[in-house]
């Protein structure tokens, strides 16, 4: 599990954590067969005297960074609005899943890793904000998971 601070400041703050699950629901795991359905738990919360004030929507998305061959993907990004609450008694929680090779490149057909030989992918978690208007805010922090091999 990683944790890190979403935009420190002096009025708002928070922590962001994500975790690699397998599809029993075992945290963490860092290799994954590509016929297997997985998922990257997420959960976080603001602090602050004016984070109950503050609205808008939460924007979350996995980025996968080929390490050597294979392709690189971005997960579909989810939203969640933000509704007032604050501290880490109620986070948000959000589920990024991975049906079983439904979401990986080729439909998740094995012939995506040259050779059928393991792909390992660098993944980083993505959480920005934009206000009530739509503009992107300074709300925002990014975690960088274990390195995830995937296999045919």
């Amino acid at each position: 599990m990683t944790t890190v601070d979403i935009n420190p400041g002096p009025i708002v703050s928070g922590k962001f954590t994500a975790l690699v699950v397998d599809g029993s629901g075992i945290p963490p795991t860092d290799v994954i067969r590509v016929s297997d359905n997985f998922s990257i738990d997420c959960e976080w919360h603001i602090d602050g005297g004016l984070a109950s004030s503050i609205g808008g929507i939460w924007y979350i998305q996995a980025a996968f960074e080929s390490i050597g061959p294979g392709a690189e993907f971005r997960s579909n990004e989810i939203s969640v609005s933000l509704d007032g609450r604050t501290g880490p008694s109620s986070p948000y929680t959000t589920k990024i899943a991975f049906p079983a090779g439904a979401n990986f490149p080729n439909g998740g057909n094995p012939k995506v890793f040259p050779g059928d030989r393991n792909a390992s992918y660098e993944v980083a978690v993505l959480l920005s904000y934009s206000d009530v208007a739509g503009k992107a805010g300074p709300l925002a922090a990014g975690v960088n998971l274990e390195r995830l091999t995937i296999y045919p």
